[in-house]
């Protein structure tokens, strides 16, 4: 009986073929390159897949994306902007004022939209020259839209604080009423070139005890884009 057993395992090892116990030996550099394209391929699919949502506004987007990008003007979509001008008193060309900000669009309505605008101002005028900052609550109505250009016409009230009367002789805090005509342009993946110009009053409707007020012609230029 053993010397049956014995034979039949000879047989089986024979029929199995040689083998060793050596395994291939990987070095290190090839472990490295391993480990670098794993990491490869787990960020090619990373990137892949971020491509497809929208994390930054659209003026950061692929032209091609157009679906994600909102029609100019459409109802609920947003957008935001920079914007600079300058405006002159129409009673004292010695009366100058500059503005820089930033502005932020709602389109409650296809066409209306409500604009904010946040901006820092220089008034440099008879007596001593004044800075400050503004936060104008705006509305805009684009009544005429078109793929590429669009006209509206906007007004609304501000306030406005400075280090200085402005005029001289009014007062540090005034109100703004302000009302203009201005155009867009499409300048490439709906973002929009805006020119305007405002008759912009500063006042501080009585709340001190003098109020000479002060109306300036404003003109300002600036560049919006989608969020």
């Amino acid at each position: 009986m053993l010397l049956i057993t014995t034979l039949a395992i000879a047989s089986s090892l024979q029929g199995a073929g040689s083998f060793t116990l050596e395994q291939p030996v990987i070095s290190q550099q090839e472990r490295i390159q391993q480990q670098l394209d794993v990491a490869m391929e787990s960020l090619e699919a990373t990137l892949e897949t971020e491509s497809h949502l929208r994390i930054a506004p659209a003026m950061f987007q692929d032209s091609d994306d157009s679906a994600a990008i909102a029609t100019f003007g459409a109802e609920g979509s947003m957008r935001w902007g920079l914007l600079g001008g300058w405006g002159i008193d129409v009673k004292s060309d010695s009366n100058n004022e500059i503005a820089f900000g930033a502005t932020w669009q709602y389109f409650i309505v296809d066409g209306f939209a409500f604009t904010p605008e946040l901006k820092l101002w220089g008034f440099f005028q008879e007596g001593e020259d004044a800075f400050g900052g503004s936060l104008d609550f705006l509305f805009a109505w684009h009544f005429v839209m078109r793929d590429t250009w669009s006209v509206f016409v906007d007004g609304g009230v501000g306030i406005l604080g400075t280090t200085a009367n402005v005029p001289t002789g009014g007062s540090e805090f005034n109100f703004t009423p302000q009302a203009g005509v201005g155009v867009t342009f499409d300048i490439g993946n709906n973002n929009r070139w805006v020119v305007g110009v405002r008759w912009h009053h500063i006042s501080n409707a009585g709340l001190y005890s003098e109020n000479p007020g002060r109306d300036s012609v404003y003109v300002y230029t600036g560049i919006n884009f989608p969020f």
